[in-house]
């Protein structure tokens, strides 16, 4: 049974390289285990129609202690099931230099890790690595690193990014892509890496915010709540149901993206929000509401 871990900070595209991934494992038993970090998971919705079995581990990491017992039965399923491979969608915070520890454990001996992929969203890396201390962990411990969006970069951008990527780790394998693209020929630059001698520091500089949306809101009035607190995160995700129609909320720093969708949740009119040190979240939120009020409110914490 073989194992592929994909990393990538929030909103480098994870999941639409997963979908694309998918592919290179056609006509093998295909098991996909999503992990994010809210409670409100999306990206498993979005993937039900991906022909494999899925399963998913929301509100924390699979590597922190948090969730790390939820991974370990689910790994232990997943070896009850004997599936050809398994691939994991970690969350954009997590720290996954402890996956080969994780499978080292008895229970475990019939997965082979086969390595890590790691997404990097070109345009806004430089800004991601100064905030967030997880994102060069997932690069240092990937052997196979996909500049991803550089179609919304500029050739500088692209070029700043391969050099930060190249700094953090030289014996990974850097490609560009665009939409998560994946060329079958780059199977080969996966192979396990060893994460000794990172900072294994936890990052306790995260903030998180789940907020629940008042069902009378306009799509309207979403687009502009949002885009006064987008600047102030790293991430807004969830789906809102508003005037009969069924949306996505998909925001990576400063762009916003409301679409509609078909994804079904139990979590409708709920978004998760993510943000790093020194980021004003929860003033962005409080400013909102000021101008938008009894329109959403703070539910809880999305730990």
């Amino acid at each position: 049974m073989q194992l592929y871990l994909i990393t990538g900070f929030l909103g480098a595209g994870k999941t639409t390289f997963l979908r694309e991934f998918v592919r290179q494992f056609a006509g093998q038993r295909l098991r996909l285990i999503i992990n994010e970090f809210g409670k409100a998971g999306v990206d498993g919705a979005l993937l039900r129609d991906v022909n494999a079995a899925l399963a998913e581990i929301n509100g924390g990491s699979v590597f922190c202690a948090c969730r790390l017992d939820r991974f370990e039965e689910e790994l232990q399923r997943t070896v009850d099931d004997g599936p050809d491979v398994v691939l994991v969608e970690a969350s954009g915070l997590a720290d996954p230099t402890g996956v080969e520890q994780v499978l080292a454990a008895p229970g475990f001996s019939s997965i082979r890790y086969r390595g890590s992929v790691c997404l990097v969203d070109a345009p806004r890396l430089e800004r991601v690595l100064h905030t967030a201390r997880m994102c060069p962990r997932q690069i240092r411990i990937s052997s196979l690193i996909l500049l991803n969006k550089t179609d919304l970069a500029t050739a500088a951008q692209v070029e700043a990014a391969r050099t930060a990527v190249e700094e953090l780790n030289p014996v990974a394998v850097v490609r560009e892509t665009q939409f998560g693209r994946f060329e079958a020929g780059w199977m080969e630059d996966i192979h396990p890496l060893t994460g000794a001698g990172l900072d294994t520091r936890p990052d306790i500089c995260l903030q998180k915010q789940l907020i629940r949306l008042d069902e009378g809101m306009t799509a309207e009035q979403l687009g502009s709540i949002l885009r006064l607190m987008a600047e102030d995160t790293w991430r807004i995700k969830g789906v809102a149901e508003l005037e009969g129609r069924r949306l996505l909320v998909d925001c990576v720093g400063p762009s916003v993206k409301v679409s509609d969708t078909t994804v079904e949740t139990e979590h409708k009119n709920q978004l998760v929000l993510l943000a790093g040190q020194g980021m004003a979240l929860r003033r962005a939120i409080k400013q909102a509401q000021k101008w938008y009020p009894g329109l959403f409110w703070e539910e809880h914490t999305a730990d």
